[in-house]
This record gives structure tokens, sequence and C-alpha cells, in this order.
């Protein structure tokens, strides 16, 4: 079984990487995330991002789904 390691964050060089943290609001109704057409109506696309646990760098920010879609953009 072949073992895969962990990237290394760029700005500190830790390999304490938690993965698929979905952003989330605290306060309002709805979700975070980025929009796009559906139809007549505006779907919201969840978006996640690993971090790093020691230095707190944002590593990656990604959505898990078909990027292939109808983005708003403005």
């Amino acid at each position: 079984m072949k073992t895969v390691q962990t990237p290394a964050c760029p700005y500190c060089g830790s390999h304490r990487i938690e993965k698929g943290i979905v952003w989330g609001k605290s306060a309002e109704g709805g979700h975070v995330g980025l929009k796009y057409n559906a139809g007549l109506f505006t779907g919201i696309e969840k978006v996640y991002s690993d971090l790093c646990l020691d230095c707190g760098s944002v590593l990656r920010t990604y959505i898990k789904e078909d990027p292939e879609i109808n983005w708003v953009k403005n």
C-alpha cells in the first residue's frame, strides 16, 4: 500500500495540515460560498479550505463539486 505524505506548509514547513474545513457564517442565516446561476435562481457552492495548524495559513481553497458551472461574475 502506497502512503501519501501531506505536503508541507510553504510558510512554516509544518506537516500538520487540517484538510476540508468548510466555510460558514456565524451571525447571519444562509451560506458562504461561490455564486452560480441555476436557471431562475442563484445557487451557492460550498467552499472548503486546508489550514496549517501551526502558523494558521490557509493553504488551499476549493470546491468539491463540478467546477464547470455557470458562475456569477459581478
